[in-house]
C-alpha cells in the first residue's frame, strides 16, 4: 500500500510527533511505502521529499506584512496545494493519513486528494475540527461555547493566545472550513481516547466515521529499573493547561518530598518565578530532556504526575510511564481517566485541586512497595493492550474500510 503522512511539523516536537514518526516506521517495517508530506524546517529530520514540503512558516515573525500572509495561509495555503499537487503528481497514493496539519499546511491540499479520489485519514490529536483554538480550554478554564459552530466566540473570547487578530483568523478560519466542508468530507477519523471519539459526536460528527484506536508504544524500548531515588516527576510542555502550578502547590504542601520537572514551554519563566517568590525549595527544573536521558530520569522516579486542567487525548506520558514501570496519578479530565485504573496502575485527583493532588502523592510516597506493583501492573497493561502489532492490525483495518468502501 502507497501511504501519504501528513504532519506539519517533521521533528519531534511532541507526543503527537512521535506517534508521526513511529507509525511511518512500523507501516514501512510491514512493508508498505510510506511517503511524508510536511514543511521545511531547520530542525526536520532527513527526507528525500522534502522538495515537496511547504515553505517554512513562523507566526512569531514581526511585521505587518507577515502577519497577513500568514494569516491567509492559516485559512488557505496555495503553496501547500501546489506542493501536493506535485507529489501526487510523480508518486501514486493509496490513501492519506493526517495528523496534525492546521494553519501551515491547511485543508488546501484535501482538493488534490480528492480530485484523485484518495481517501482522507485524521488521527485526533487535539479537538481542532470543533474548536478554534484546538484546546477548548481559554483564560485558565475549560470552554465550549463554539458548540453549534458559534466560532466567533473565539474572537469575543481571544481564545487564540489573548490576541484579537490572531482570535479573530481562526474564527474565519472555522467558518471557511466548514463553509467548503473539508471536515465534514474526512473518509475517516482516528480518535485516541473514547472522550475525544465522544466530543466530536457530541458536537455533530458522524459517529460511523470516528473510530477508536488508542496511542501505542513499543514496550521493549523502555525497561523498568529497579532503583527508586525518591522524587515525583512531571515531565512535558510547561504551559497553563498543563497544570504545573497546580503541582507546585503541592509541592508546597509536602516540603518533605523532592519533585523534578522536565520540560519547556511559556510558562517556565513563571513557574521558576512562583517557586522564587512562594519559597518552594523542594522543587528542581532540569529543561527539556529526551531520549536515553529523558528515560533514566522517569525509570528512577517514584512516580510521575500529569496535573492536566484541559481535555487531554491519549497522553505518551503516560504510556512510557508505565512502560518503565512506573504509577502515574492524573487528573481526573478528558482521556486520562480511560488509562489509569484506580488504585491498580495509578491514582487520579480532582482537576485543579492541589490539596487532593497532594493526599495522592502522599500515598504513594509512603508506600513504595505498593507502587512498584502499580508500576509493573501499568507495564502489564500496556505490553497486552497498547502494542505495536494490536495498532497496526487496527490501522490497516481502518485503512481497508476506507478503501473498500
Amino acid at each position: 500500500m502507497n501511504i501519504l503522512s501528513v504532519n506539519k511539523y517533521f521533528w519531534k516536537k511532541g507526543g503527537s510527533e512521535s506517534v508521526f514518526f513511529n507509525e511511518m516506521e512500523m507501516l514501512e517495517s510491514a512493508g508498505h511505502s510510506v511517503i511524508p508530506f510536511s514543511m521545511k524546517g531547520s530542525k526536520n529530520q532527513p527526507s528525500e521529499f522534502t522538495k515537496y514540503f511547504v515553505n517554512e512558516i513562523d507566526y512569531a515573525k514581526p511585521g505587518f506584512k507577515n502577519k497577513v500572509s500568514s494569516a491567509v495561509k492559516i485559512i488557505y495555503s496555495y503553496d501547500a496545494r501546489n506542493k501536493m499537487e506535485h507529489l501526487l503528481s510523480e508518486h501514486p497514493i493509496d490513501i492519506a493519513h493526517f495528523h496534525i496539519f492546521q494553519h501551515q499546511i491547511s485543508p488546501s491540499v484535501f482538493g488534490p486528494l480528492k480530485k484523485r479520489n484518495i481517501p482522507i485519514i485524521l488521527t485526533l490529536h487535539d479537538l481542532k475540527p470543533i474548536c478554534p483554538n484546538y484546546k477548548m480550554f481559554v483564560n485558565g478554564h475549560i470552554c465550549e461555547e463554539c458548540k453549534g459552530q458559534k466560532f466567533y466566540n473565539c474572537y469575543k473570547n481571544k481564545c487564540t493566545k489573548g490576541s484579537k487578530l490572531g482570535s479573530f483568523v481562526n474564527s474565519v478560519e472555522m467558518y471557511f472550513h466548514y463553509a467548503m466542508k473539508y471536515y465534514q468530507n474526512v473518509d475517516s477519523y482516528i480518535a485516541a481516547s473514547r472522550f475525544h471519539l465522544n466530543k466530536m459526536v457530541e458536537f455533530g460528527f458522524d459517529e460511523n466515521k470516528i473510530t477508536y484506536l488508542p496511542n501505542y508504544i513499543d514496550v521493549s524500548q523502555y525497561q523498568p529499573s529497579d532503583q527508586d531515588d525518591s522524587y515525583i516527576l512531571y515531565f512535558g510542555r510547561l504551559s497553563s493547561e498543563k497544570g504545573v502550578s497546580v503541582l507546585l502547590d503541592s509541592a508546597k504542601l509536602l516540603p518533605h518530598i523532592c519533585f523534578k520537572v522536565v520540560g519547556s514551554g511559556p510558562q517556565e519563566n513563571e513557574l521558576l518565578e512562583k517557586c522564587k517568590l512562594e519559597r518552594i525549595n523542594n522543587v528542581s527544573f532540569l529543561g527539556y530532556k529526551f531520549g536515553i536521558d529523558l528515560k533514566n530520569i522517569l525509570s528512577e522516579s517514584t512516580c510521575v504526575v500529569l496535573p492536566s486542567k484541559v481535555y487531554e487525548n491519549c497522553p505518551m506520558t503516560i504510556l512510557e510511564s508505565f512502560a518503565s514501570g512506573r504509577p502515574v496519578i492524573g487528573s481526573n479530565i478528558g482521556g486520562i481517566p480511560e488509562l489509569i485504573e484506580e488504585g491498580e496502575d495509578g491514582l487520579t485527583f480532582t482537576s485543579g485541586n492541589a490539596s487532593e493532588l497532594a493526599e495522592k502523592i502522599k500515598c504513594i510516597w509512603d508506600n513504595r512497595s505498593t507502587a512498584t506493583v502499580m508500576g509493573m501492573t501499568g507495564r502489564k497493561k500496556i505490553e497486552k493492550k497498547f502494542n505495536t502489532n494490536l495498532h497496526y492490525e487496527g490501522l490497516l483495518s481502518i485503512y481497508n474500510s476506507v478503501l473498500n468502501a
